[in-house]
């Protein structure tokens, strides 16, 4: 609905504009050029952040700072003063780390997850991901706006009719895709050797 739609609108809020959105029953879950996604609940025309997740940060988790780890736990728990550091998130139990936040029931639970889904990307560069998918690329390709995507991901794109880039909004100047041998040599030597 309108008010519904105008609510999405407002909550919304990444620190820069949104490339990605996909909507699946009542979650919806965002990308944004802030290198974050965020996982959203909408429950009766409410939408209320459920994850917040660095993706392919530039830094490992091991070396967030406090700032970084508060700045982080500011987006899933209301009162989130801590000391906690990178090693921290990484490395401690998650009944400790429940603790030491303070989280009980629902935050309970979105903290958990949230770690969990953090400490499964951590290290991953941002350049092995497809900006639609946000998933580590197998057979990557280079679209005319200079970006590399998963081959069926942007062709997939391209076959519903869009004609600009899902990273950029741009127009394409063509439909024309290149293999991105170097990227998909140098995961592979990462991932599967």
């Amino acid at each position: 609905s309108v008010e519904t739609g105008e609510k999405l609108h407002q909550s919304l809020c990444h620190a820069s504009f949104i490339y990605g959105i996909s909507i699946q029953d009542d979650k919806i879950v965002t990308c944004s050029s802030d290198k974050t996604f965020k996982i959203w609940s909408v429950c009766s025309g409410n939408v209320k952040t459920i994850h917040v997740i660095p993706v392919a940060h530039q830094e490992r988790l091991r070396d967030w700072s406090c700032d970084q780890v508060e700045h982080w736990l500011s987006q899933l728990i209301e009162e989130s003063k801590t000391s906690l550091t990178g090693n921290d998130i990484a490395d401690k139990d998650l009944d400790v780390l429940c603790g030491i936040v303070n989280c009980v029931g629902e935050e309970r639970n979105k903290f958990v997850k949230s770690v969990s889904l953090l400490r499964a990307f951590d290290g991953i560069p941002s350049e092995f991901l497809c900006p639609i998918s946000m998933e580590v690329m197998i057979d990557p390709v280079v679209a005319t706006d200079g970006h590399s995507y998963e081959r069926s991901n942007i062709t997939e794109w391209l076959t519903a009719g869009h004609s600009s880039s899902p990273y950029t909004n741009t127009t394409l100047s063509t439909r024309s895709l290149v293999s991105n041998h170097n990227l998909r040599n140098v995961i592979e030597t990462v991932f599967f050797k």
